[in-house]
């Protein structure tokens, strides 16, 4: 429920018009998953185990790179990204140029959103509409 909640009100904060557009002083930026949780699945319910590798590469040049490992098959997508400062933190607006089977987004096209929480960790807005909850750690 608390997911659920979570996701609710990121989706208000994202469409809601008052934030600030930033520019990126990103240096190569990698962020690694570290927890994945199921969609709606209390944390206590957690996969001890993660059942796939996945990183994002940010670039100063307002570029991004995705890489996911799963099942000893790797795939890798790129695209571009713009910023957007809200009081929930900044958030990332991804657009897929290519590989768009690895995009986690609730509408199915080359667009995906990850937030930079207050706490330092990124995270993703498809658990919004059922899919996992997906948390990067700055490496």
């Amino acid at each position: 429920m608390i997911n659920y909640i979570a996701g609710i009100s990121l989706l208000f904060l994202v469409s809601a018009c008052g934030g600030k557009i930033t520019t990126s002083d990103i240096k190569g930026e990698t962020w690694q998953l570290v927890e994945m949780t199921a969609g709606m699945v209390s944390p206590s319910d957690q996969e001890a185990e993660l059942s796939m590798s996945q990183t994002y590469v940010f670039t100063p040049e307002m570029t991004f790179t995705k890489q996911q490992t799963k099942d000893a098959s790797t795939i890798e997508a790129s695209g571009t990204y713009t910023t957007k400062e809200t009081s929930e933190g900044i958030f990332y607006s991804l657009k897929y140029t290519e590989a768009l089977q690895i995009v986690g987004s609730c509408t199915g096209n080359d667009n995906e959103e990850l937030l930079l929480r207050k706490d330092g960790k990124l995270q993703n807005s498809w658990m919004m509409c059922d899919g996992p909850l997906l948390v990067y750690e700055k490496q």
